[in-house]
């Protein structure tokens, strides 16, 4: 059976050193081969916010509840206006849902491992719980594992009318299988591949990461280009000089 493949990293300067030689083998970067996702805890599963809510539920009643979320979902697009390009097209339809609150089976990915990085950094930052690691998940999209067949297909829908999907260089797994997380689904997928790598590293490591980042154009006003990403740019600028400074966050 395929198996979650774990490394630990100390830094971010050893996460930048090291990563991309270790997934292409001193190669240069290919964009599309490997999807990143940034978790603030690493004790977090890789749970869609549906099967979260949901999950108590047997594998029957969760599908139900999914089908008619998506039926309402679409109509009362269709009353408010959303595009028709978006409501013709189921994934770009789940995309949209995914991206403005609605609870849905999409994991969001991004063929950036710095875009996972923010998201890491940027979640551990605003919870009390975290465990002290964050974790960059990395998806191998070779493996015979992500496909409809399967259970769990990966989704690249069309980025047109959805601005956050195209600054976050976003891609998505959608799961129809009845496990709840993507690691017990791969639990389950008969080959010796590692479909799934979680990279480990410091919380701490945001003082230094997000102001490279932010160099990068990997930040809040690029990835959430409206006047929340605005708001939330400055935020964290202010919390991390106060962390950088121990006078903790600055409230």
């Amino acid at each position: 059976m395929a198996k979650v493949a774990r490394l630990g990293l100390h830094s971010w300067e050893e996460l930048k050193r090291d990563l991309v030689p270790l997934l292409f083998d001193r190669e240069p970067f290919r964009s599309g081969q490997y999807l990143f996702r940034g978790c603030g805890n690493a004790e977090w599963s890789l749970i869609s916010s549906f099967d979260r809510q949901f999950g108590f539920l047997s594998s029957d009643k969760r599908m139900g509840i999914w089908k008619a979320l998506l039926r309402e979902f679409r109509e009362k697009c269709a009353e408010h206006g959303v595009v028709r390009e978006i409501l013709a097209d189921d994934k770009a339809l789940l995309a949209f849902a995914q991206h403005h609150g609605l609870p849905t089976r999409l994991l969001d990915w991004s063929l950036s491992p710095y875009v996972a990085a923010f998201f890491a950094f940027r979640q551990a930052l605003r919870s009390p719980d975290a465990t002290g690691q964050v974790a960059l998940w990395v998806l191998d999209t070779r493996s015979s594992a992500w496909s409809a067949e399967m259970g769990v297909e990966l989704v690249a829908p069309r980025a047109s009318g959805n601005l956050r999907l195209r600054n976050q260089s976003g891609r998505f797994t959608y799961a129809r299988t009845p496990h709840v997380t993507l690691e017990e689904y791969v639990s389950y997928v008969p080959t010796d591949e590692s479909p799934l790598t979680q990279v480990t590293l410091p919380s701490i490591e945001a003082i230094r990461a997000m102001p490279d980042l932010d160099a990068m154009g990997t930040h809040a006003m690029n990835l959430f280009p409206d006047w929340e990403g605005l708001a939330e740019g400055v935020a964290i600028r202010l919390e991390l000089e106060a962390l950088a400074s121990n006078e903790g966050p600055v409230s």
